[in-house]
């Protein structure tokens, strides 16, 4: 249901209290998971808002209350302790809250958040993505604060389309908050432009595994070295027309244009058995590398290799990341589902004291461009300054934490070095987007919980040498399917298809 309809009386006057205005702005340089990203200065003509014209949200009693957020980055912040105490007298002044920060460093991201979650350790907010969402809610981690989104976050519930928050919905109740940024998936062939200037290449005629065939050969030939280096998980954007559910394996899902909302075993579908055989083909030919199967790292440089972002991206971080020119063409249509929606999020503990100050804080972080520079650049005067002309001019980068897990990169200021706005692209995309027919719908997995279990984890068994092309798919996936119906496979699929069912109002 859409929240803009839905404003119960109840929250008017609630609402009628200080609040922030509306965020606004559009940004600037691309980001697909990592803190290279830029936005929208506060001078834009698109109208965001700029932290000093923000209006205050503090409480009336003005008393200051302690949230904890825990997230992701390079660990804690040497200059942590001064640029927390300027954060903190901002947003003291603004909502009333004093905030301390935990930034778990990569590597020990999922064993430490794990112990947080499941033995109740202390905490307000918490990041997260689509891997745990669901599992921790079913485990009560997370308060329900759907009906705390209207007073305590208008700014974000204006900037962010309500499809957004279909995404993250769970039994009609939403328990975290979408980071708005690259939230659809558009696909992309990246391609080194050395090679494709040298053998006059057609890149938007090469988009479809079976159009690639030939060149790879010839590449195979000429460069004796390998066209599709991959690592492990091989391929693995073949799946991403099929809507997971929330089932959490590429095996099971719905077509995510398919209005008949028909559950399948996505192995034997024909679209995807026809990649696979040709996947198969290329490595038997010499096309991937012999030792992708084992690989968990990819290597710097490729020939060709897809990634999700936008066209622009090639300039900005695709090219620069490979130390050679790029050039890009999409692949396939810009897809939303609640797997690109669930890809960022941040939620509020079930034992939080003060769930509408989390909510509070997290809207101010995403609108209030002042307060999105720190959270984004780190400290100014010492992580980054402003120019004359409003731009962000990055003094080192030191800064540790994860720009992509904080808040929208719409209101992030543009940085000095930044030559055209990508971020008019990306949202583009996202108003582009082709919704899942899927959209707003979680498998409540519980019914089935065993036997899902046990067939994800056969499926692991044979992913990486089914995705590099290792295994013939007309073999294997016999024998796949086999394994999975004594395991419970077609109980999972027929629980999946009635919920679906249901949700589709069949």
């Amino acid at each position: 249901m859409k929240f803009k309809r839905l404003l119960a009386s109840g929250l008017v006057a609630v609402m009628v209290m200080g609040m922030l205005t509306g965020c606004g702005g559009s940004g600037d340089t691309a980001d697909t998971g990592n803190n290279t990203g830029s936005g929208d200065n506060a001078a834009s003509s698109s109208g965001s808002q700029s932290g000093d014209n923000a209006q205050s949200q503090s409480s009336n009693s003005g008393e200051i209350v302690n949230l904890k957020w825990v997230t992701i980055g390079n660990g804690m912040p040497t200059n942590y302790d001064t640029w927390i105490s300027s954060v903190n007298a901002y947003i003291g002044e603004k909502i009333g809250v004093n905030l301390e920060m935990e930034v778990i460093p990569w590597g020990d991201w999922d064993n430490r958040r794990n112990i947080i979650v499941s033995t109740n350790e202390p905490y307000d907010i918490i990041f997260g993505n689509g891997n745990n969402y669901v599992a921790d809610i079913n485990l009560g981690a997370y308060a329900d604060i759907t009906d705390l989104l209207e007073a305590n976050m208008p700014g974000l519930m204006e900037l962010m389309p309500d499809k957004y928050w279909d995404g993250v919905r769970v039994k009609d109740r939403i328990y975290g908050v979408p980071t708005y940024k690259d939230s659809s998936i558009t696909n992309y062939a990246i391609w080194d432009k050395e090679l494709v200037d040298e053998y006059s290449l057609d890149i938007k005629s090469l988009i479809t595994l079976d159009s690639m065939t030939e060149t790879f050969e010839t590449l195979k030939a000429d460069k004796n070295d390998y066209p599709v280096y991959v690592k492990n998980d091989g391929l693995y954007y073949i799946f991403d027309v099929y809507d997971q559910i929330g089932a959490g394996t590429q095996i099971l899902g719905v077509r995510f244009d398919d209005q008949d909302g028909r559950v399948c075993f996505t192995l034997e579908e024909q679209d995807i058995m026809d990649q696979l055989k040709i996947i198969h083909e290329w490595y038997q030919k010499g096309i991937i590398n012999p030792d992708a199967a084992t690989l968990t790292e990819g290597r710097v440089y490729n020939m060709w290799r897809v990634a999700q972002g936008w066209e622009s991206a090639g300039v900005t971080s695709w090219g620069p990341q490979m130390g050679k020119d790029v050039v890009v063409q999409q692949i396939e249509k810009t897809i939303l589902s609640n797997e690109t929606v669930r890809g960022s999020l941040n939620m509020v503990s079930i034992n939080s004291k003060s769930p509408e100050k989390c909510l509070q804080l997290l809207d101010l972080v995403n609108c209030d461009t002042k307060l999105r520079d720190l959270f984004y650049y780190g400290e100014e005067g010492v992580n980054f300054e402003y120019t004359e002309d409003g731009k962000v001019h990055k003094i080192n980068n030191d800064w540790a934490l994860a720009g992509y897990t904080q808040g929208s990169f719409f209101t992030v200021t543009t940085l000095d070095t930044d030559e055209f706005n990508q971020w008019d692209e990306v949202k583009a995309l996202n108003e582009a987007a082709e919704s899942s027919v899927m959209l707003g719908f979680t498998f409540d997995t519980n019914p089935v919980s065993d036997q899902l279990a046990n067939c994800r984890e056969i499926w692991l068994r044979y992913r990486s040498e089914v995705m590099t092309g290792v295994q013939d798919p007309e073999v294997v996936v016999p024998k796949i399917k086999e394994e999975l119906l004594k395991a419970g496979w077609q109980d999972v699929m027929d629980e999946a298809q009635r919920q679906v069912d249901e949700f589709m109002g069949k």
